[in-house]
């Protein structure tokens, strides 16, 4: 294989891993943003079980 080859291949690779590790970091710290329930949606689902009160919430005042 000739360099411009090695070059592209190994540009894909380190691309793919620093996506990779850009994606965990988000589904660590903001996890409602790539699709993994997080407390926020936990919080939703707890609030509609029958005989539950929803938690109050700050736009409620409005």
């Amino acid at each position: 294989m000739d360099n411009g080859t090695l070059f592209v291949i190994g540009g894909a690779i380190v691309i793919s891993i620093i996506s990779f590790m850009a994606y965990a970091v988000l589904a660590f710290f903001y996890p409602e943003w790539v699709g993994i329930t997080g407390k926020v949606a936990l919080d939703a689902e707890q609030s509609h079980v029958e005989g539950k009160e929803a938690p109050e919430h700050m736009m409620d005042k409005f």
